[in-house]
This record gives C-alpha cells, sequence and structure tokens, in this order.
C-alpha cells in the first residue's frame, strides 16, 4: 500500500506540474490579450491627453481677456492663444510691435499690451504721438492715432533689458505711462500673441501683430 500510494502522489504532483505548464502560457496570452484589448479602447485617449497638454502647456498658451485696455485690436471678452516655448528656455528680446503677455508685479497679474519701446531706447509722447529715439512711430494698427498722452511726463529713458508698454486703447488703458514703475524687464513677457478669438462672436481673427487658461488684464 505504501509504495502504491507513493506512486500515486508522485503521479498527482507530476499531473499538476504538467498542468501548470500548459495554463501558465495561456494566462500570459490571456493577460496580453487583455493589455493589447485596453490600449485599443483607451491608448488614443492617453495620447491626444498627453498632446494637448505639451500643447498648452508648453508650447502655447491660453489666456482670457476681459478687459478693453487692447481694443479694437483685442475685444473685451476674447481668448488669446500665444507662443510661449522661447520664452520657457531663454529670455528672447521682443520687436517692437509685438503683442506679448507678460507678469506685472506692480498689478500682480499677467497682462497684455503691444511693445513700443525697447532697450536704451527714449520714448516721448508729444502732442498725442509717440517717438522713438526723435522717431515718430506711424501705428497704423490703432484705431484713434494722435491720441496718446502721458501722466506726469513726457519722456521715458527704456533702460537695458526693459520694455515700454502700451495698450492699443490709449485712452482706456493702464500701461507704462501710468505705471510707478513704467518699464517691463524682458524676462517677465511670458508669450507673444498669435490669435484672438473674440468670445462673443466665436470666431477665429488672425492678428499677424501679434498661440490652462490665463487672465489677462
Amino acid at each position: 500500500m505504501g509504495e502504491k500510494d507513493g506512486r500515486y502522489q508522485g503521479k498527482r504532483l507530476l499531473d499538476t506540474e504538467h498542468t501548470g505548464r500548459k495554463r501558465t502560457p495561456r494566462r500570459t496570452e490571456e493577460h496580453e490579450k487583455a493589455r493589447g484589448g485596453f490600449w485599443k479602447d483607451y491608448g488614443y485617449l492617453i495620447i491626444t491627453a498627453a498632446v494637448v497638454l505639451l500643447v498648452f502647456r508648453v508650447l502655447l498658451q491660453l489666456a482670457y481677456v476681459p478687459s478693453g485696455s487692447m481694443e479694437n485690436t483685442i475685444p473685451k471678452d476674447s481668448l488669446l492663444i500665444s507662443w510661449q516655448l522661447p520664452y520657457l528656455l531663454s529670455d528672447p528680446e521682443p520687436e517692437r510691435g509685438d503683442i506679448v503677455t507678460f507678469w506685472n508685479e506692480e498689478e500682480g497679474k499677467l497682462l497684455v499690451k503691444r511693445v513700443i519701446g525697447l532697450p536704451g531706447e527714449e520714448i516721448t509722447l508729444s502732442n498725442g504721438w509717440v517717438y522713438a529715439d526723435g522717431r515718430l512711430l506711424e501705428e497704423e494698427y490703432l484705431e484713434q492715432r494722435g491720441a496718446t498722452t502721458g501722466r506726469d511726463r513726457d519722456a521715458y529713458q527704456v533702460p537695458e533689458e526693459h520694455l515700454f508698454m502700451l495698450g492699443d486703447n490709449r485712452t482706456g488703458s493702464k500701461d507704462s505711462r501710468f505705471w510707478n514703475d513704467p518699464f517691463v524687464t524682458v524676462g517677465s513677457v511670458r508669450a507673444r500673441v498669435l490669435i484672438c478669438v473674440p468670445l462673443t462672436r466665436w470666431h477665429g481673427i488672425p492678428l499677424p501683430q501679434l498661440g490652462q487658461i490665463h487672465l489677462v488684464g
């Protein structure tokens, strides 16, 4: 009996090992099939989310404009899509006429204005017109030209690594003319505006002068 029981137990052990070898590949195959089904069903969502995160956290900046300080170029209640990648990697100097978003310490918030004065220039306001180093700026993008006046001074010497900013709505914009510190550091610029989408009309208006949603003034 003992020898027979031993043979029987040994056979059961062999059967179990044999069965285990047969079932392991099946479990692996089922696991791979389930994983493949998951990626087939949801993989595109994960990839789409990753792309959206990359685009709007690294490449582009979304900002909502509740004020009219840049009208009529940027209407009140508009969505801005701005190009921010270069400003994350370094501090490139904007060109005159660029519309940019930047952090203003005095206001304690993100603002959007047009670059008027460049580092080292003297900006002069005279009879409603703007001059850079004595040269008249045509500013054809303004709806009302010849209406730029200062608060208590008419000349501004822009320091190196700084910019002089104005809103396009010259009679309704709080900008370099009215801040205690009239100059914006180049390093505080966050993005260059690419597209303005007036939310009241629901269609995009590309502005060549001008890609988490920020609130800008």
